[in-house]
């Protein structure tokens, strides 16, 4: 079956599933953040990498469509060796309070950490697939996670340095 194809090891549904699965924390982890976030050019920021995960679920979840059109994408096995985060302690902070300064601060750098973990993942994983259309997906999801690690990192310079978000409303929601 075309789905069950085996990579270096790794299913080609199993690797796109890690990377469904990743991609649903990011709009968990981008939501959360931007509720908790109390300047708005900041949560405008967050609000925007958000919906910039769910159109990589979607697409991701279209590629596995095509891939097996028979399987349920939700029912698919992550590749489990293949995920390296573990996302309910990637939000450290409690969900009845917004965030201080320092907690934005340490909540950007778990969001770095986290992107870094998922442009590796996609990384390895192109090279793992042999199918051309998912190689081409898993390259440019590579690609756009790195433009959100840049993203967060001039943001975490920006809160050190000026102590404040600026800049991102009109870019992201004008």
């Amino acid at each position: 079956m075309k789905g069950e194809r085996r990579n270096g090891g790794v299913e080609t549904l199993a690797i796109l599933a890690a990377a469904l699965r990743i991609e649903e924390f990011g709009i968990q982890f981008y939501r959360r953040f931007s509720e908790c976030v109390g300047d708005e050019n900041g949560s405008a920021l967050l609000r925007g990498l958000g919906r910039d995960e769910e159109q990589h679920k979607e697409q991701v979840e279209r590629e596995m469509r095509r891939v097996a059109p028979d399987r349920d994408p939700a029912e698919v096995a992550p590749g489990r060796s293949l995920l390296g985060i573990v996302p309910e302690k990637a939000f450290p902070f409690p969900p009845d309070r917004c965030l201080t300064l320092e907690d934005e601060i340490k909540a950007l750098e778990v969001g770095i950490q986290v992107e870094i973990s998922s442009i590796n993942m996609y990384r390895e994983a192109a090279l793992m697939v042999e199918e051309p259309g998912v190689k081409r997906l898993l390259q440019r999801l590579t690609e756009i996670e790195d433009g959100h690690r840049k993203l967060l990192e001039e943001s975490m310079q920006l809160l050190r340095d000026k102590g404040a978000w600026y800049g991102y409303t009109p870019i992201l929601e004008g």
